[in-house]
């Protein structure tokens, strides 16, 4: 890799990209260069799910390739990877939470996260497995969410924390 100015502004162009796709998201879109391989690293709180972001991310980054020329093997202005990291906020976990255990017929402090639960109705469309525990539910009802948060999100449904969601659950 001959420009590694390059990366830097495609990671630029692809944060305002991602920040017009998903109104409301902060995306934290951050070069790498090293040994001459070039990976944009993409990191966000809530929002889009993660194979949302990747499909706008590849396509965008091979338009732009494509555009400039690139050669797809050779040395120059090319990106190598695109590393995409989903962090869930507390108040996403939290409704999250009250999500499983109203599926598994609880209180959410009644929950043990040792214990193997059957696998709730809400995620039944996964095909994961028979049990499983509640963490693993959970990383797996918040992958299958796309959240955009308006105002303050503390977890109670309405008011200031109105969530905009293309989940299952709320489809």
């Amino acid at each position: 890799m001959t420009d590694h100015l390059w990366p830097a502004k495609v990671s630029d162009r692809l944060g305002a990209f991602l920040a017009g796709a998903f109104t409301g998201v902060r995306f934290d879109v951050l070069p790498l260069v090293a040994y001459d391989v070039a990976t944009i690293d993409v990191a966000w709180i809530d929002g889009p799910a993660l194979h949302e972001v990747d499909l706008l991310a590849l396509e965008y980054i091979l338009h732009l390739q494509l555009d400039t020329g690139s050669p797809a093997s050779g040395a120059g202005t090319r990106i190598d990877r695109i590393s995409k990291r989903r962090t869930m906020s507390p108040a996403v976990e939290s409704r999250l939470l009250n999500v499983l255990a109203a599926e598994l017929n609880t209180d959410v402090e009644r929950l043990d996260m040792e214990r193997m639960y059957p696998l709730p109705p809400v995620l039944a469309s996964s095909q994961c497995c028979a049990n499983g525990l509640v963490g693993e539910f959970l990383d797996l009802l918040f992958e299958s969410t796309s959240i955009s948060a308006v105002g303050g999100l503390s977890g109670g449904g309405g008011g200031t924390d109105t969530l905009l969601c293309r989940c299952v659950l709320c489809a």
